[in-house]
């Protein structure tokens, strides 16, 4: 809901979509034409088997930004650039415009 909100708010009406490929991996939200992955997860610590579904759109497509928004208290970056950032960094870096242009 608050992808849709800032959409509107925003001004930029940018798509909300979502990928998943035959064998099932998936990745929660698309933003824009490919330029934003995010990947929600509740979990506190994101480990290797949470990255599987946006690592799977990473090989497929090439985006600005590769984001798992998560619980962990603490953003990081992983080796091959997916951003894991706490939910609340995440909702404070959309709203000042960090995310989507």
């Amino acid at each position: 809901m608050e992808l849709r909100a800032h959409s509107s708010y925003s001004e930029k009406n940018y798509s909300i979509s979502y990928w998943r490929t035959a064998s099932g991996f998936e990745t929660d939200f698309i933003l824009s034409d490919h330029e934003i992955a995010i990947e929600v997860k509740s979990a506190s610590t994101i480990r290797k088997r949470h990255l599987k579904g946006i690592r799977a759109f990473k090989e497929e497509f090439t985006a600005k930004h590769f984001i798992v928004v998560s619980t962990e208290a603490q953003p990081r970056r992983t080796e091959d650039g997916i951003d894991i950032l706490p939910w609340h960094i995440f909702l404070e870096r959309l709203w000042n415009g960090q995310i989507i242009n």
